[in-house]
Parts: structure tokens; sequence; C-alpha cells
């Protein structure tokens, strides 16, 4: 293919290359999996030990599964298929937003965790700056520039026609705008992180208390129901799914701005029956006042529900997309 005879420069080269990336980081999570394992194995003192493993199992779980992803969508971008173009987009933009959100976190709360953990030490002050500096390099590679450069290259229309000049069979993602794809990765991803309850005593922020054991982990069940749901329902475009989900929003919007105006973090970290050092370095960490958590609460799950009334005009008619090129998720 080249640009004069077909009007679009062929990206073939390009989608081997992210494929490879891609599964490249599928494969670097699979060994997160036992390595994380093994090193609450190697480092976690008798006492808490079962604690240790308890917290860590979920996440290689995790791990595992997130890996699968990443391998399936980079084998997907290698064959150029429309269909892992259009979840990878989608993705990278779920990955981005929620990476700046995290940068800014880490921002504010690395100086103190590692403030206190090279003080107790014993190491010298300017060592912070320095292990500030790389640990936030390499956040901002994992955060930023990762998922960037995978939605600067997936959403060029020269992809886009690339893709469909090498896939033009029929693909589910067709008719599906890719904010309405990203709102589905996103209830995708929600069902999926729900796995690592178990680590956490299923502790569930409930419109004013925490309840967790039994009744937490049936609460939990039924909001990976849910999330399973509305991911199913909003890759249709389908109108109960829109509604389901802005109720679903509605209601852990409230629980959790209820719940955090009368809990403090710290009694929340107590519930979840986190390992004792875990619970120590985090305890040590400046902790808002429940007030200021709940509004952070309600600025986030805010932000949420506006994205939802952005995306409303999608739901209902289906209509298949004609050649897209990309578009904010």
């Amino acid at each position: 293919m080249n640009e004069g005879n077909t009007g679009f420069k062929d990206r073939s080269m390009g989608l081997v290359i992210c494929g490879i990336v891609e599964i490249l980081i599928g494969v670097f999570l699979a060994l997160l999996a036992p390595l994380s394992l093994a090193a609450v194995a190697l480092t976690s003192a008798p006492a808490s030990g079962t604690s240790s493993l308890r917290s860590a199992l979920p996440a290689a779980v995790l791990y595992l599964v997130l890996a699968a992803i990443f391998v399936v969508l980079g084998i997907g971008s290698i064959r150029a298929r429309r269909w892992a173009r259009d979840l990878m987009l989608s993705l990278s933009w779920v990955w981005l937003l929620t990476g700046l959100c995290s940068l800014i976190l880490v921002g504010v709360l690395l100086p103190a965790v590692l403030g206190t953990t090279i003080s107790s030490a014993g190491l010298p002050s300017g060592i912070m700056q320095l292990v500030a500096a790389v640990i936030f390099g390499v956040l901002v590679v994992l955060y930023v520039v990762l998922p960037g450069a995978f939605v600067l290259f997936y959403r060029s229309p020269h992809v886009a026609a690339t893709c469909r000049a090498r896939d033009d069979r029929p693909q589910w993602t067709d008719d599906c705008p890719p904010p309405v794809l990203s709102l589905t990765v996103i209830w995708a991803l929600a069902a999926v992180s729900i796995f690592v309850m178990p680590a956490y005593r299923f502790v569930m922020p409930f419109f004013g208390i925490l309840i967790d054991g039994v009744a937490g982990a049936a609460m939990w069940a039924a909001a990976l129901v849910v999330c399973a749901a509305l991911a199913w329902g909003t890759c249709r475009r389908a109108p109960w799914a829109w509604w389901g989900s802005m109720a679903a929003t509605v209601v852990a919007a409230a629980s959790s701005v209820l719940t955090f105006a009368r809990i403090g973090l710290h009694d929340f970290y107590v519930a979840l029956d986190l390992p004792s050092d875990q619970l120590a370095l985090m305890s040590s960490l400046p902790t808002p006042r429940p007030s200021v958590t709940a509004v952070l609460c309600a600025v986030v799950w805010g932000s949420f529900v506006v994205y939802l009334i952005t995306v409303r005009k999608f739901f209902g008619a289906r209509r298949t997309r004609d050649a897209r090129a990309g578009g904010v998720g």
C-alpha cells in the first residue's frame, strides 16, 4: 500500500511494533504474578505471612488477567485486526487518564513515604531526592508516555485505514463509538478489579458504614454482576445500560461520600486488615479530614457522571460507523 494509490499511509509496521510492545507488557505482568508471591514468601515475618499472602494472591491473579488482555491485544495488533485497534485505543485512553490522576496522588504522597522509609533506614536525606526522581520518572513512563504513545498511534486515521484494508470483515466494535467503547472498557476493568477484594476482607463502604465478611462478599458479588452486565449492555448501546450506569454511579457516589464523611482513612485502613508493615506505612502518611475525603470522592464520581451525560447521545438507535479515525475515549 502507498499513500498515492490508497489515500493513506500503510502503518502495518507500526501495528507490528506496538503489538510486540503490548505482548512484552503482558509477559512482564505475567512475571509479576509469581514474583510478587515469591517476594511475600521471602520477606514476610512469620506472624504476618498469612495476611501478606492473602493480599498478594488476588493481586497475582489480577496480573495474570491483565497479562492475557495485553497479549491478546498485541496479537490482534500484529494481525491488524480492527477490534484490537479499537479496544487498545479505548484502553489506552483509560490508562492515560487514570495514570495522570495517579501521578498527582504519587506526587503528593511520595515525599512522605520516602521520608519515613529513608529516615528509618538511617540514610542521608539527599538520597530521598534521587530516589524520588527515579521513581517518579519510571511512573511517568508507565502512566503517561506508554499510554500516550498508544493513543497517538492508534487514533491516527492512517492506522484505522490500514486495519480496514487488512481486515474488512464486520467486527463487533464497528457499531460502538470510541466514547462508548471506553465506557465498556471501564466497566469491564471494574469487574476484573473486584477479584482483588478477598485480599481486603471484602470491605465495602456502604452509606456511612463499612461492610465486610460474608455480607461484604455478597455485596461485591452483586457489584461484579452489575459491572459485567453494564459492560455487555454498554457495548451494545442498549438504553438500559446507560440508565443502569447512571444509577450505579449515583448509588456508589452517595455510598462513598456518606461513608468517608464519617469514617477516617486510618479506620478504613484498619478495616482492610492490611499487613502490619503496610498499615504502619499507610498510617504514617498525611491523611485528609473525612470532610475533605468526602469532597474528593464527590469530585471523582461527579466527573464520571459528566462523562456519562456526554455519551448519552450514543445510546438508542444503532447505526454502523463509517471509517472511524479514532476519538477521545
